[in-house]
């Protein structure tokens, strides 16, 4: 059996991206925060607290809530599911994680990780109704390579600090109040919508490497293509109205489901890579192991 560093080898020009965006969107988060620290008044530096504190209490009870949300399944309820889980987490060398289906219409999945052994991989009913059995274990597959990459951790670390202000920021805004706290939200939205920018770029790098890491936990790269194409064409099929519920948590996604919605703060840029650079991607690395055969 490989160990887990070969199987999940990296690319080494995405793992450079990588570094750069994970070493300076944090850097440059701080340096701004230390900037506005040395001009900005001190009221204005306490409505900027405020809203950086209610950014992470947001954060915290949003991640608390995700761990315990959905119905986590048992092998009598699914033993095929359970079985592909067992199977790729044994050749991935990971401890197995609690399976969770979730009653949502749209086809997605994501794991929620709050420290060692307390992983969720949360699949949709929507998703386990379109795949066939090959483009679920693709879809699992991705899913295990973010936990064996530790992608939770890393996204969290570098990114937390630009998440926390944006959110706190936009919160604090809505709800209004004394003056100097929203103009402090309203800082704290700049920073954070400054440090979203580096983040979003090592996301979309993180979805290359996890495509990757399921590619190689399945040698099947056609597989992990189709079902993000399936995936895609369920996404297209439902209206609006039954996606902006479950927007929120589009970083953590296999596809995202906004489609352009930003209350107002400025564009970002997106979390994943397009669909059409993932399945590039893949029919490259499909061409490589045929070539190899």
């Amino acid at each position: 059996m490989r160990s887990r560093r070969e199987l999940f080898a990296g690319d080494l020009a995405l793992t450079a991206r990588m570094l750069v965006a994970a070493v300076l969107t944090p850097a440059v988060v701080l340096a701004a925060l230390v900037g506005v620290a040395l001009v900005a008044p001190a009221r204005l530096l306490f409505g900027l607290a405020i809203a950086l504190a209610v950014g992470m209490w947001a954060m915290a009870d949003e991640r608390s809530r995700a761990l315990a949300a959905g119905r986590e399944v048992a092998v009598a309820e699914a033993p095929e599911l359970h079985a592909i889980v067992e199977r790729l987490c044994l050749l991935a060398d990971l401890p197995k994680p609690r399976i969770v289906v979730e009653p949502e219409a749209q086809p997605n999945s994501w794991v929620v990780s709050v420290g060692r052994g307390r992983t969720s991989l949360h699949l949709t009913e929507g998703l386990l109704a379109r795949l066939a059995p090959s483009q679920l274990e693709a879809v699992v597959a991705h899913e295990l390579a973010h936990v064996a990459n530790r992608d939770a951790m890393v996204m969290t670390v570098v990114g937390g600090p630009g998440a926390a202000l944006l959110g706190g920021g936009t919160r604090v805004l809505r709800h209004g109040g004394i003056w100097f706290v929203s103009v402090g939200g309203l800082a704290a939205i700049a920073l954070g919508w400054l440090g979203s920018i580096g983040t979003r770029a090592l996301s979309r790098y993180r979805e290359f490497a996890a495509d990757a890491g399921a590619v190689s936990l399945t040698g099947n790269p056609a597989a992990l293509a189709s079902a993000l194409m399936t995936v895609s064409e369920g996404l297209l099929a439902l209206p609006e109205r039954d996606l902006r519920a479950v927007a929120s948590r589009d970083a953590f996604h296999l596809l995202p489901v906004s489609r352009g919605r930003n209350d107002g703060i400025p564009p970002l840029p997106p979390t994943h890579p397009s669909l059409q650079a993932r399945i590039a991607r893949l029919e490259r690395l499909e061409a490589r192991l045929q070539s190899a055969r």
